[in-house]
């Protein structure tokens, strides 16, 4: 091969693009908002650098105008207030492939990400900027059909006189909009879309004292506000394993080891210097030391979604990445294996975050992070952990212990139902028991009402669902005699209303009455949609004694209006009357048979006769969700308390004595158990001498344990009826007692593995008893103690 030669200067290859390269760039795939965030970065890179340079702007804004209409003529315009930029800047600005900025401390690098963008949207940008103190604006056109007519780049440098010199800023106008983006961009609820998006994906500067910086955004001459995590308050604390509280928000700031960055090629280089030339590009000067951090939060949602949730990743203030659950599997080099959610039988999530990672390379498109980048996976060991988040897989595969964040959250708040019935089993995994009722908070939470700002009414709702473990569906203790609320169980009454009847007047020696003893109830206490006929009842519910003066002697329950003002109406009913002692008919069943009539009374009208049935039951179906029976997530539900079982026995059993557990069984038994070790790939050694085998034997193995070991189960063990502690003085009358007791357990047994063995065809065909029964029996088997993890 010869030597190589460089020609004389003149005769080089010409290696300009083709006119006809910048409308090709507008076939790039992109979504609307992601073009208009292209240059909403741009605007947020001026902010920036006056802020970095020591002088921000007091009030940086950025103003998006969408098309109100699908006509000729329509445009899209972004305009800020930054410092603006010089006729030699903006020159080079709309070069594609041209990148003045930092490519580290900077979001949108106008060139590629601008041509892209405006393309994408329409034939025809122009371009116009001022700085203080100038006279006039100077801009220019890109107007892609006369550049491919004309064969070159060069447009006409523009200006046009400003009224005042103190104005400063930048405009961006795209003309000519693609048929098919300007009926999109027009239509309201698209419009809705962008807004949604936008308000996510700059949440992290729309707050007062964002970060990196706070700025002002609009849309159509409306405020885009931030769209928040509605999560539980960072000083909520539940125990977890060891004895450890873990608060549900786990803040995050994580400093790394400086490196050195490659501005050419934007490479983080393992070994370079400052003084040389960069190893991959051979640029020189491009070299330099980079500081490293990773900061924010993870935590709990108030709420539980199958799609909202997840971590949000951000480069320099804007979201790259919204809720992925990329952190929430494990890769085992290779397969991909999901670990959260898969404690929810409906795959309902709810931890989130924000994760600030500047440091790491995003794609052309930026709606994604680098997966290539050495430094993404510096960021998924220390948020996650090495080793799967789920402990008895991690152990069986040698990882030592787990301290990330995402693994203590994992740990205290995988569950999305309590492990056991015993007093603050809500409270101890933050978990709404009516979800339906915790989204539709969440909704009012991001309206900004004022209320739902903080975790206190989703806090109540956990309480009531404490009680009602406690003591029933009314959420008090039985009543004596049905006339009087327990001492210690009234909360501090709420002012009554004003009658509307004339009561005599008192006089000093009168004695003042005293406002009858009512408890609210958060768990019906909500507004109630009838969405059909559009009709909506809001409702303050309170439990209140037989001899309540508004609710009229022997009735159940009564619906009335409490409050004129806020059309509020109150639900005063009598949790001890004979009505309620049915499994047929709850509180809840009355109001929402109350408020069916109600609603068929107002809409009732000469041509129409509603149907107060179908009204019954489709309030039932949006308000009775917690009674319903579920036939895809039964049989997950026996499983998991099967399991949770198998973990509280285990608990009981004395460490020094758990391989017993397995020795105990048969041989029979024994292969049964390394069967389905082998299937799930879990090494027998340790399973076997530790009792975790029972985790993932089949269910008949646990319930031969509970019979041949029935010393572990009860007297507080799993269970808390007294078994061992039984002694009628006699043995063979206390072993008659006792083999009632064990009998009455292994039938809920079996009605529990019957269950988990059903799929939803089957249940479907079902006697309904046989499933109710099955039900029955799985809340009854659930544990009074809560197992280990």
């Amino acid at each position: 091969m010869g030597e190589l030669k460089r020609m004389p200067a003149g005769q080089e290859f010409d290696l300009q693009p083709d006119p006809r390269v910048l409308p090709m760039l507008g076939e790039i795939n992109i979504d609307q908002w992601r073009c208009l965030a292209e240059l909403i970065d741009n605007s947020i890179d001026g902010f920036l650098k006056e802020t970095r340079a020591g002088a921000p702007l007091p009030s940086a804004r950025v103003d998006v105008m969408l098309p109100a209409s699908d006509k000729d003529g329509a445009i899209v315009r972004v305009i800020d207030n930054g410092t603006g930029m010089t006729p030699e800047i903006l020159e080079h600005a709309v070069r594609a492939g041209w990148s003045g900025n930092n490519p580290i401390d900077s979001l949108g690098l106008f060139g590629m990400g601008f041509n892209i963008a405006t393309a994408r949207l329409g034939s025809v940008t122009e371009v116009w900027t001022t700085r203080k103190g100038e006279s006039e604006w100077h801009g220019l056109s890109i107007d892609f059909d006369a550049l491919r007519r004309q064969r070159h780049f060069r447009t006409p440098h523009l200006t046009r006189p400003k009224a005042d010199p103190n104005q400063h800023g930048t405009e961006i106008t795209i003309k000519q909009l693609k048929p098919e983006q300007r009926k999109w961009l027009a239509k309201n609820g698209n419009q809705t879309v962008v807004r949604k998006r936008l308000s996510q994906a700059y949440s992290a500067m729309l707050r007062q004292n964002g970060n990196p910086i706070t700025f002002e955004l609009y849309l159509n001459n409306k405020r885009v506000e931030a769209r928040r995590h509605c999560v539980w308050n960072d000083d909520r604390v539940v125990p977890s394993a060891g004895g450890i509280n873990i608060n549900a928000v786990i803040p995050i700031n994580h400093a790394l080891s400086e490196r050195f960055y490659c501005t050419s090629c934007m490479s983080w280089l393992a070994d370079a210097s400052e003084s040389d030339a960069c190893p991959l590009c051979a640029t020189s000067g491009s070299v330099v030391k980079r500081t490293r951090r990773i900061t924010g939060w993870l935590g709990i949602q108030r709420y539980l979604d199958q799609s909202e949730f997840g971590i949000d990743f951000i480069r320099n203030g804007r979201k790259i990445e919204i809720g992925n659950k990329d952190l929430f599997s494990w890769h085992d080099g290779e397969s991909e294996e999901r670990e959260y959610p898969v404690d929810d039988q409906r795959n309902r999530g709810r931890i989130v975050g924000e994760i600030h990672i500047d440091h790491c390379r995003v794609s052309y498109a930026k709606d994604r992070f680098d997966r290539s980048d050495p430094t993404w996976d510096e960021m998924v060991q220390l948020i996650r952990g090495e080793g799967p988040l789920r402990p008895e897989k991690a152990k069986d595969l040698g990882f030592l212990a787990n301290e990330s964040p995402l693994f203590r959250l994992f740990r205290a708040f995988r569950r999305t139902s309590p492990h056991s019935k015993t007093a603050g089993a809500y409270a101890r995994i933050l978990i709404v028991k009516d979800n339906n009722r915790a989204m539709e908070m969440a909704s009012y939470f991001h309206d900004g009402n004022p209320v739902y700002q903080d975790d206190t009414k989703w806090w109540e709702l956990v309480e009531a669902a404490d009680r009602e473990l406690l003591f029933g569906h009314g959420g008090g203790e039985t009543h004596s005699g049905g006339d009087d609320l327990p001492a210690g169980l009234v909360d501090d009454p709420p002012v009554r209303e004003q009658p509307t009847i004339t009561t005599p007047v008192t006089t000093s020696a009168d004695p003042k009455p005293e406002p009858p003893q009512r408890r609210e109830m958060a768990t019906l206490s909500r507004k109630y949609h009838h969405t059909p006929t559009g009709v909506a009842w809001n409702v303050q519910a309170f439990e209140v004694t037989a001899n309540d003066p508004d609710l009229p002697s022997g009735n159940p329950w009564i619906v009335r209006m409490g409050d004129i003002p806020t059309k509020t109406y109150h639900y005063l009913y009598n949790p001890a009357h004979p009505v309620f002692q049915s499994i047929t008919m709850t509180p809840r069943d009355g109001l929402l048979a109350n408020l069916a009539f109600m609603t068929a009374d107002q809409t009732r009208s000469s041509s129409h006769m509603p149907d107060i049935a179908r009204i019954l039951s489709e309030f039932r179906l949006d308000y009775s969700e917690e009674t319903a029976l579920d036939f895809k997530s039964l049989p997950a539900d026996a499983s998991a308390i099967l399991v949770d079982v198998a973990r509280a026995m285990v608990q009981a059993c004395p460490q020094e004595d758990r391989a017993s557990l397995y020795n105990g069984l048969s041989v029979p038994e024994q292969h049964t158990i390394m069967r389905a070790l082998a299937a799930k790939k879990i090494k027998p050694a340790e399973a076997t001498i530790d009792g975790s085998f029972l985790q993932s034997a089949p269910f008949e193995i646990i319930k031969v344990l509970v019979e041949s070991r029935s010393e572990l189960c009860f007297d507080g063990n799993v269970w808390d009826e007294a078994y061992m502690d039984v002694d009628y003085g006699d043995t063979e009358i206390t072993k008659e007692a006792r083999d009632a007791i064990l009998s009455k357990y292994l039938g809920l047994i079996s009605d529990a593995i019957w269950l988990s063995k059903q799929d939803a065809s089957d249940l479907g065909v079902a006697s309904r008893d046989e499933i109710i029964r099955a039900v029955m029996s799985l809340e009854l088997l659930r544990p009074d103690v809560e197992p280990s993890q």
